[in-house]
């Protein structure tokens, strides 16, 4: 069983055993196992500060980069708790079967999903990816601004993902027009001017693949776009709620 999955149990128990009132064990659990899949999209690396930052300041994660697209083979996944992916460095946009049974067979086992930013760009002929990414961007039809300054707001404060997370500034590329799954839980937005008319584009949403917690955030783009302190705190506090610690 896994060490998010036994965390979710143990939260069930400090509960029973607050209202019995049984003593229960303080000692805090291991950090979420997560394996990072890419160090930077667009052939850039990008997450280098923010992963020294996270092992610096962030103890309830242990983030594991890598580029090596076989360490996403159902035996060496099992050795994790979350996912999260940056990239996916593959041609045609159309992963290895033994990377798309890997995946899938994770979930289905409970493990948690993280997707950034260019993930859901580079693997367009994986059809079954928008069901469990929750979005895809489409050649032709999803697309973006220039890079540029914009405002990321809230739109569900209540989300455990958004504890202690204000709205703030960042530097980035603002995706519109991909294709999302119509569930998806949109938690955090950015408005796009568009024709004289402003759209709420999502930002960090939520949704459930075989039971398993997913979450896609769709920032990231370089090193100033993962300079933000609110940047990093989601992308931690995604990764913790992705394995059932929120």
């Amino acid at each position: 069983m896994r060490v998010h999955v036994r965390a979710c149990l143990f939260g069930v128990v400090v509960a029973i055993a607050a209202a019995l009132a049984v003593p229960v064990s303080a000692e805090e659990p291991a950090p979420v196992k997560c394996l990072m899949m890419g160090m930077g999209p667009h052939g850039d690396v990008v997450m280098t500060d923010a992963l020294e930052d996270i092992k610096a300041n962030y103890p309830s994660v242990a983030i594991t980069p890598s580029e090596n697209i076989e360490d996403l083979k159902i035996e060496n996944l099992r050795n994790y708790d979350v996912l999260l992916l940056v990239q996916i460095k593959v041609e045609g946009g159309n992963p290895p079967d033994y990377v798309k049974e890997g995946i899938i067979q994770f979930l289905q086992e409970g493990g948690g999903l993280v997707v950034t930013h260019f993930a859901v760009a580079n693997v367009q002929e994986w059809r079954d990816s928008i069901d469990i990414y929750g979005a895809m961007w489409v050649s032709g039809k999803s697309t973006h601004g220039p890079y540029h300054e914009f405002s990321v707001d809230i739109k569900d404060e209540a989300h455990p993902i958004l504890e202690g997370v204000k709205p703030f500034t960042t530097n980035d590329e603002l995706y519109f027009n991909l294709l999302m799954r119509p569930d998806m839980n949109v938690i955090m937005t950015a408005d796009e001017e568009r024709f004289g008319h402003t759209v709420a584009e999502p930002m960090l949403a939520t949704h459930y693949v075989h039971n398993a917690r997913c979450v896609y955030f769709a920032l990231g783009h370089d090193v100033k776009s993962c300079e933000p302190p609110e940047f990093r705190k989601i992308l931690v506090q995604s990764v913790e709620w992705a394995a059932c610690r929120r």
